[in-house]
């Protein structure tokens, strides 16, 4: 089985996705061949650092903007988006198809946007025929997912299906399957080990705290007003890659009067889930489908404007998670719920009603269904290495900024 796996490194969910993905495919069909590619950076690593750093700097600074773009890019400036977004990709699949030709796969299999449009362009425009699967890696189906000639979506809820029926994508190629996280994730910790380990009281409710494989959001607001709250309490914090975050609470330990653990970035999420009776959390589509195996209830804060927003809906609607953005009110919020154990409890059952640990698994019974349904021969057409047709790379980058002039003066004089 030859896989060709396409993802985008803008965060950690996606890059894991395909990772895990992978190590589900090999456990199930051994010697098979599964080439993973960070698209943009494997197109142009410059064009890579200018979109992916550009994106993860406007989160941190001006994390509005980014929104107001997520939000409008669905409304009346979708059209305007889409054209932009479908010029990139055209001018990107001259350097991957030929990486198609060459590997020439029985299954892509896309983890981001940029490549699922530029999976729909192939199939389109270089007469690839192979079958093409996309996993969306968040609790919402933007339409930046949603592109003709894809044979299957597989989407975390039932929600995003109706949803994506709504906007015509045919029902028949959307399949509920989750997201694949590692299946090491599945190991099971003791609490009271773990508990031991960290010289922490096993009696006592122990709240986890972390903002993704970036540590980005307002954990260290979050943890202070942990330390506010009257009963007693022990807080483990995960700061990830964040070694500023790690070394600014190692600096302000001392000053907390709770017990408080401050881990940096750690392979064993799942062991500090097990141990804990909350989790406090930026939103992101690995973390949620991380909480919702283990069954851990959820108070979330510092979403990313857009998509990890949406993520919060699907959450708080379905009594998964509270909304603790407020940090005014995030204390007694977050004392309210740890005194409602009936509460935490059926937070925690609807948590194993919404998990889908069997995802990888179940998305490699998947590529088995389509390898044996769907053409997979294919026949790449050379693209020009001058396209005389085509916008130069030079003048798309002027588009680009065109583009984001135009849009933007309209979205801040109407807001």
């Amino acid at each position: 089985m030859r896989i060709l796996i396409l993802s985008v490194s803008a965060g950690g969910g996606h890059g894991h996705a395909a990772e895990a993905l992978r190590n589900y495919i090999e456990s199930e069909v051994p010697n098979s061949d599964i080439k993973i590619i960070d698209t943009l950076k494997y197109i142009n690593p410059i064009i890579d650092k200018v979109v992916i750093g550009s994106y993860l700097k406007s989160l941190k600074i001006t994390p509005a903007l980014y929104g107001k773009i997520y939000t409008y890019s669905e409304g009346d400036y979708n059209k305007i988006a889409s054209t932009i977004s479908s010029k990139f990709n055209k001018i990107m699949t001259y350097k991957l198809a030929p990486l198609v030709s060459e590997f020439n796969p029985d299954m892509i299999i896309s983890t981001h946007p940029f490549p699922t449009e530029m999976d729909s362009i192939m199939k389109e425009k270089h007469n690839i025929m192979t079958p093409c699967i996309t996993i969306i890696t968040d609790y919402y189906p933007h339409t930046s997912w949603l592109h003709p000639n894809i044979d299957a979506y597989v989407v975390s809820n039932q929600d995003m299906i109706d949803e994506m029926i709504s906007r015509g994508i045919p029902k028949d190629t959307i399949y509920n399957l989750g997201i694949p996280v590692e299946s090491d994730f599945m190991e099971k910790f003791d609490r009271d080990d773990t508990l031991h380990e960290l010289k922490l009281d096993k009696n006592k409710s122990t709240i986890l705290v972390m903002g993704g494989s970036l540590g980005m959001g307002k954990i260290k607001d979050i943890c202070e007003q942990l330390d506010k709250i009257i009963m007693d309490i022990q807080i483990i914090v995960i700061t990830g890659k964040n070694q500023k975050l790690y070394d600014d609470l190692l600096k302000s330990k001392e000053a907390f009067s709770k017990e408080i653990r401050i881990i940096g970035f750690t392979n064993k999420v799942n062991k500090y889930m097990q141990a804990s009776d909350l989790l406090l959390t930026k939103p992101g589509g690995l973390t949620v489908t991380e909480a919702l195996i283990c069954k851990i209830p959820m108070g979330i804060f510092s979403p990313i404007p857009g998509h990890e927003e949406k993520n919060a809906e699907f959450l708080i609607k379905n009594n998964l998670a509270i909304n603790i953005c407020d940090i005014n009110t995030c204390k007694s919020k977050i004392e309210n719920l740890l005194n409602s154990p009936n509460r935490l409890r059926t937070m925690k059952d609807n948590c194993e009603k919404f998990a889908k640990p069997n995802s990888g698994n179940d998305i490699v019974k998947l590529i088995k269904y389509l390898m044996h349904n769907k053409p997979n021969k294919i026949t790449v057409e050379t693209p020009n290495k001058n396209p005389s047709k085509d916008n130069s790379v030079k003048t798309f980058f002027k588009s680009v900024e065109n583009y984001f002039i135009k849009t933007a003066s309209k979205i801040f004089v109407q807001s």
